[in-house]
């Protein structure tokens, strides 16, 4: 006990004289406490949010109260390392420059370790990351999207059909819940070339890798005693062994196929894990192998794991947001519904025909992009993280300067995107504002003001994926079904105590891996005349 205490005081005390230091320097933080740090701080801001919030919206009121050009230092040990939160485009741009760009923080490879099974191209370090980033990269190419389209059609056919079915029986469901499963069987399909039907049925490795993110409670980061559920600890272990089992099993299917494919090389390759087996056997040396080494399976497991995480889940938040907008927007609606009929036909029933025909149909969608775009403006579906380096500083307008090292620099994409700041009519729903040229007051003229894929050399390797996904789903829904929010109906059937809205959006974002609306979007479902 006495050796634990002094264990206890040795930490805290480094923790704390940290920001003393930072005091001393004249860093912008809130008041600091030698035995709470900020804990207290955040506690005070909480009560102003619903309990199920996610933190960014606690952490951006931090930044305005206690910060500095949009630039705050954040003591939340023992629960978290040090934090630089910012809220500043400028220096956002700087963070995602190298060497800053390039460093991701050891506490998010812990967050992501059961979900990938080990390092992976979303947290490697820097000489890790480069070369799997030029092994995937072909598997995200432009190009290269555009053959999927068909399969990506394909499972969204699978999808109308379910909010027909909601529609017949007229009942209330989550929205949410049905994108992310929908979005699981589009990414088992064009990263791994394998049909899971869990839409319509269990599939062992979407049903393990959705248990997986259960077993990750949104509060974790804030409540280091979970991590002594031994009961998680087994869960978590049961579900990697089976998505690894799932996931080698498809691998070795992949790789028969390519080694046919060398007799038939007209042939085109479907999948991204196809484009990185062709990679990965490009280098003579392995052109004759008789079969995969154990580094190239255990690699391609845990990129398969995360894409499939990533994948799904920022991308089903997405698609329940264009729809929660559009609904509050009916000018909006009518406008993407007059594009696609100009574009994909009035008869609906042609336009999937139409699409696998003709996958860049989606290129002629300008306004559909835009209403994406703006989606993801107000929405989202997460914050970026890196690892400060010692001896870097960030400056601002003004010529202050942040140093980064020892902090884990967090930017908060809700906060830029919504800041009047930084877009005209901010809080609006305005996909016009990325149609006008820079004579156009709507024009959004601050670099780096929208960044929900981020910037630099560390940015979103599937951002074209999540655009072409989103733009097929939308093509094929909007002019059949509309889709009406239920909060209220589920509200009165579901009492609770505390805040509803934040901002005045009850669909506003919790923490389920990525950010999702909140009580996974209630909403009912009609079939449009």
């Amino acid at each position: 006990m006495l050796a634990a205490f002094i264990f206890f005081l040795t930490k805290i005390w480094t923790a704390r004289s940290f920001f003393v230091d930072l005091k001393k320097r004249g860093m912008p933080m809130a008041p600091h406490n030698l035995l709470t740090g900020h804990l207290l701080i955040l506690a005070s801001v909480m009560p102003s949010f619903p309990k199920d919030v996610i933190k960014n919206y606690i952490f951006e009121v931090i930044v305005r109260r206690f910060g500095k050009n949009g630039a705050v230092y954040l003591d939340l040990w023992p629960f978290a390392e040090p934090f630089l939160i910012l809220i500043s485009p400028h220096l956002a741009n700087q963070a995602n420059s190298p060497p800053v760009a390039l460093e991701k923080p050891n506490a998010l490879r812990v967050w992501t370790w059961s979900l990938s099974g080990g390092t992976n191209l979303f947290d490697a370090p820097p000489e890790e990351w480069k070369p799997l980033r030029a092994l995937f990269s072909r598997g995200f190419s432009a190009n290269h999207l555009m053959n999927l389209v068909p399969f990506i059609v394909e499972e969204t056919q699978v999808y109308c059909s379910i909010l027909r079915e909601h529609a017949k029986l007229a009942d209330l469901f989550f929205l949410d819940t049905t994108n992310v499963k929908f979005m699981l069987d589009v990414i088992g399909r064009t990263a791994l070339n394998v049909r899971l039907n869990c839409q319509v049925g269990p599939n062992p490795l979407a049903d393990s890798l959705l248990s997986q993110i259960s077993w990750k409670l949104a509060d974790q980061e804030l409540n280091p005693l979970q991590w002594l559920n031994f009961v998680r600890t087994l869960m978590e272990w049961k579900n990697g062994k089976m998505m690894d089992a799932y996931i080698e099993k498809e691998i070795e299917k992949r790789f028969k196929h390519y080694q046919q494919k060398t007799v038939n090389s007209n042939e085109q390759f479907e999948s991204i894990i196809d484009l990185t087996l062709q990679e990965y056997m490009a280098d003579p040396a392995r052109s004759s192998m008789p079969k995969l080494d154990k580094e190239f399976i255990m690699l391609a497991r845990r990129n398969i794991r995360m894409l499939l995480f990533v994948g799904h889940d920022s991308t089903g938040s997405t698609i329940t947001y264009c729809h929660y907008l559009l609904h509050q927007y009916p000018e909006t609606l009518a406008r993407l519904r007059v594009e696609h009929d100009e574009v994909l036909g009035k008869d609906l029933t042609q336009a999937v025909s139409k699409l696998s025909t003709d996958p860049h149909l989606l290129n002629q969608l300008p306004y559909t992009t835009a209403v994406i775009k703006e989606a993801l403006r107000l929405f989202p579906p997460a914050a970026s993280i890196r690892q400060g380096v010692e001896g870097v500083d960030l400056v601002d307008e003004e010529g202050n300067h942040y140093p980064t090292g020892n902090c884990m620099v967090y930017i908060l994409h809700t906060a830029i995107q919504r800041d009047p700041a930084n877009f005209v009519r901010a809080k609006e729903f305005v996909p016009e504002r990325w149609l006008v040229g820079p004579e156009d007051p709507l024009y959004p003229s601050v670099k780096g003001a929208w960044r929900p894929f981020e910037y630099g050399p560390r940015n979103c390797i599937g951002q074209l994926q999540v655009m072409v996904e989103v733009k097929t789903v939308l093509a094929l829904t909007v002019r059949e079904f509309d889709i009406k929010p239920a909060y209220d109906e589920w509200d009165a059937k579901n009492p609770k105590k505390g805040l509803r809205t934040v901002d005045g959006n009850r669909a506003y974002q919790v923490d389920e891996g990525a950010a999702h609306p909140a009580d996974h979007f209630p909403c009912r479902v009609y079939i449009r005349s």
